[in-house]
């Protein structure tokens, strides 16, 4: 998967209780065969809760292409 392909400014985010896995997807309404980014459960259970939010946080904010830039200072692309 290409970068410009994950990087926008709208994003569905979605746990799956199934998978046990919180889903970020890089478009609104996915559709079917999208390949989204997991964050699984039992990872986020190893951090304490503020880790597991900066670390859930921190992915989204490298989602969008104008904070990826501003707050990290990584290429827009």
């Amino acid at each position: 998967m290409k970068l410009k392909d994950v990087l926008t400014n709208e994003f569905t985010v979605r746990y799956d209780p199934a998978e046990q896995c919180l889903l970020i997807y890089p478009q609104l309404n996915p559709p079917a065969g999208t390949v989204p980014i997991r964050h699984r459960l039992s990872v986020l259970q190893e951090m304490c809760s503020a880790e597991a939010a900066k670390f859930v946080g921190q992915t989204i904010l490298l989602l969008i292409p104008e904070l990826r830039a501003k707050v990290f200072g990584e290429p827009e692309e």
